[in-house]
């Protein structure tokens, strides 16, 4: 990864924007892609103050090395004193603010220079967190250097904002991940704005010539992030940190209002967000203002059927015609399952599954019966019904979370 992030840091992350006329190409691979018009505007699923704290302090105990309150790994960064030229008393006021006066972090290198383009760009970041920032400091101060966190969630940030505008496909599963959670929570209209504010402030950036500079044009970044979309990417980005791929996908349904963000998942890509968390998305490109997702046509979500202007457009049949590979030993071994997950009493019924091809093929994975699941539960305060199809000895094909419940 270029910027200096470290061995353990993943590479991959990824943010993409939306054409103006709201179209996502859908490619299974079988014909035209399909053409997805979203129909309505999604506003983004909103993550108050205190949800943001609860979901950071669960998400930086996994956090797998050390970043104590009193020190810092010197392999992965290091807290330097700054000469007179920096300590002066804008570079002091910033200090002050971060929990540090004697000391400010470097969040590239050994160095901090204001020589150097790429320091100036990370701390112009670090400056865009500022407005959502002492969340963070009393989430995970008795755990964590939040110093030390802002370096490893800066850089990170700066690590996928370069593929963002890279013009090859995503094709990493941890990238997908990322993205379908930031689409999910965020919106496509807000990813557009992110990334045309990301060229903002690198351009800033590299003309500044003063701290002052910088944090003009981090506090211009944020506004556009807004203090919503900067705690979605300060948690994502965090449990990223946490463990790659199957961190993401086992740690994304604690965050809050998770429900709520896949059914905006679906409405805002055609996209189901299990899916995409499960390998059902094999790449996102955005070229010329058209977003492209490559996807196993298990991964089209129910929203997006009518959309096709190819042969894959097939409401009634698709699931008789999926590739059955996302198939798993059982409900809690699918991705996307909330580990938080509550069933209600009364709240499970199998269902004889109708779709004679269907049967046959999962037949061909396990013979005997096999039946379609449908379990209502909570996790934490918002209803959710899981589905699934699942065989006689337990084995899970086609695991998606519903918002509400579906046995009422």
């Amino acid at each position: 990864m270029r910027p200096g992030l470290g061995g353990s840091l993943l590479m991959g992350f990824l943010m993409v924007g939306c054409a103006t006329s709201r179209v996502v190409h859908l490619d299974t691979g079988k014909g035209s892609p399909i053409a997805y018009t979203l129909q309505r505007q999604v506003d983004p699923v909103e993550v108050d103050s205190g949800e943001f704290k609860r979901a950071m302090a669960r998400l930086i105990l996994d956090l797998r090395f050390s970043l104590r309150p009193t020190e810092a790994t010197p392999s992965r960064l290091q807290l330097v004193s700054w000469d007179e030229t920096v300590r002066n008393a804008e570079g002091g006021s910033w200090c002050s603010r971060q929990g540090a006066q004697d000391e400010c972090l470097t969040l590239l290198g050994d160095d901090f220079s204001l020589l150097d383009a790429d320091a100036r760009r990370s701390l112009a970041l670090s400056f865009a967190w500022d407005g959502v920032w002492s969340g963070v400091q009393d989430a995970v101060r008795n755990v964590v250097n939040p110093l030390a966190l802002k370096a490893m969630i800066s850089a990170a940030m700066a690590a996928y904002m370069f593929l963002v505008v890279a013009p090859e496909p995503l094709t990493k599963i941890v990238a997908v991940a990322l993205t379908a959670y930031v689409i999910a929570y965020m919106g496509l209209e807000s990813f557009e704005n992110l990334v045309a504010g990301w060229r903002r402030l690198s351009s800033e950036s590299e003309r500044a010539v003063s701290l002052q500079e910088l944090e003009t044009a981090g506090g211009r970044f944020g506004a556009v992030m807004g203090a919503n979309g900067a705690r979605v990417l300060i948690l994502v980005l965090t449990m990223a940190l946490g463990g790659g791929a199957v961190n993401i996908a086992t740690k994304g349904p604690l965050l809050p209002s998770f429900a709520r963000a896949a059914l905006a998942m679906e409405a805002n890509a055609g996209v189901r967000l299990s899916a995409a968390l499960g390998g059902g998305v094999r790449s996102i490109s955005w070229t010329q203002g058209v977003l492209t997702v490559g996807i196993s046509p298990a991964a089209v979500a129910a929203t997006a059927m009518g959309s096709s202007s190819g042969e894959n457009a097939a409401p009634a049949g698709t699931e008789g015609r999926t590739e059955l590979k996302d198939v798993f030993n059982g409900a809690r071994n699918a991705p996307g399952f909330p580990s938080n997950f509550k069933a209600v009493q009364n709240g499970t019924t199998r269902n004889r599954v109708d779709n004679k091809a269907l049967l046959e093929k999962l037949r061909e994975i396990e013979p005997g019966d096999w039946v379609k699941v449908y379990k209502d539960g909570w996790v934490g305060t918002d209803k959710v019904s899981l589905h699934y199809f699942e065989s006689a000895s337990g084995k899970v094909f086609n695991f998606k979370m519903k918002p509400g419940w579906s046995n009422q």
